[in-house]
C-alpha cells in the first residue's frame, strides 16, 4: 500500500511544490517536519485531494493517513535530492517547468474567465422567447417502468402491485432480481415502443398497468402524469436551455477576453497568410 501511495505522489510532481506549504495559524498539528520543512495536518488534509479518487477512501483509516504522510515525507527527500543534484537546472527539465506553469496558469485563467460567464435568467428567457415555436410538443405521459425478460418474474411483479406494495419499492427489488427499471419522465405521443406507448396513453393517471409485452422483454408501467399538446413552459426547459447557452456564453467570454488583449497589446506579425509556409522535407540537403 505504501508503494502505491508513494507513486500517486511521485507521479506529478509538477503540480506540487517541495515544500508541504506554508504553515502557521489554521495549519493545526506538526506531524513531521522534512530538513526544517513542517507537514501539518492541514497540508496532509490539502494534499489529499490531489490524490485520485481510488486512493482517497484510504485516508478514512488512521493507517491510510500514515502512509499518505510517509509518502509526502519520501516524495519531498525525492524533490530535495533532485535539485540537490541540479536536475532544476538543466534545459529540458526547465523547458518542461515552463510548459507546465504555462498550462496551469491558462487552465486557471480559462477557468476564471468561464465561472463569471454566467447564464442569466434574463438571458434564458430571451433565448426561450425567441424560440418559442420549437418547443411545442404534442400529448404527453411521465411514466415509471418494470421490466422483465421473463414473463414470469413480470406477473409476479405485477401481482404485488395489485397487493398494494409501493412501485418504487418494487422498482428497486426488480433491479436486484434481474430486472430493470427506470423512470422514463414524460414521453410523447410518436417517440416510444408503440405497444408501451399505447398502453401508457390508455391508462389513467395514478394507474399502473402491464405487463406489457414489446420486443424489449414484459414492462409494468406506472403513469404518473398526463399532460395534453402545447408549448412546454419556460420553467420546464430552463435547463436544458442554460445548457445550451452555457458553452455559448463562455466561449464568447473568452473570444471576447482574446479580442480586447489583442487590441491592448503590441502585437507584431511578420507572416501574412492564413498558415506560415514550413520549408519542405529535406529541404537544404
Amino acid at each position: 500500500m505504501r508503494k502505491l501511495m508513494v507513486v500517486a505522489l511521485v507521479a506529478v510532481p509538477l503540480l506540487w511544490s517541495c515544500s508541504p506549504g506554508p504553515g502557521g495559524k489554521g495549519e493545526g498539528k506538526t506531524l513531521a517536519v522534512v530538513n526544517g520543512e513542517k507537514i501539518t495536518e492541514a497540508s496532509l488534509a490539502r494534499e489529499a485531494q490531489n490524490l485520485p479518487p481510488y486512493l482517497r477512501p484510504i485516508l478514512d483509516t488512521p493507517d491510510g493517513k500514515l502512509q499518505l504522510l510517509k509518502g509526502m515525507i519520501t516524495r519531498d527527500l525525492l524533490m530535495r535530492e533532485a535539485v540537490r543534484r541540479g536536475i532544476d537546472r538543466r534545459p529540458d527539465v526547465q523547458e518542461k517547468l515552463a510548459q507546465a506553469r504555462r498550462q496551469v496558469l491558462l487552465e486557471s485563467l480559462l477557468r476564471d474567465v468561464t465561472e463569471k460567464a454566467a447564464v442569466n435568467d434574463e438571458l434564458l428567457r430571451k433565448r426561450y422567447n425567441d424560440n418559442v415555436a420549437a418547443y411545442q410538443v404534442g400529448e404527453r405521459v411521465h411514466v415509471k417502468h418494470i421490466l422483465f425478460k421473463d414473463k414470469a418474474k413480470a406477473d409476479a411483479f405485477a401481482a404485488k402491485v395489485k397487493a398494494g406494495e409501493p412501485f418504487e419499492a418494487l422498482m428497486k427489488t426488480a433491479n436486484a432480481e434481474g430486472g430493470t427499471s427506470a423512470d422514463l419522465g414524460f414521453i410523447e405521443k410518436g417517440s416510444f415502443v408503440k405497444e408501451f406507448e399505447a398502453a401508457a396513453f390508455a391508462a389513467a393517471p395514478g394507474s399502473v398497468v402491464g405487463p406489457v409485452k414489446t420486443t424489449y422483454g414484459f414492462h409494468i408501467i406506472r403513469v404518473e402524469e398526463k399532460r395534453a399538446a402545447g408549448t412546454r413552459s419556460f420553467d420546464e426547459v430552463k435547463g436544458q436551455l442554460a445548457g445550451e447557452l452555457r458553452e455559448k456564453v463562455q466561449r464568447d467570454a473568452f473570444e471576447q477576453l482574446v479580442e480586447r488583449l489583442e487590441k491592448e497589446g503590441k502585437v507584431q506579425r511578420f507572416v501574412k497568410s492564413e498558415a506560415p509556409v514550413l520549408p519542405a522535407s529535406g529541404a537544404g540537403h
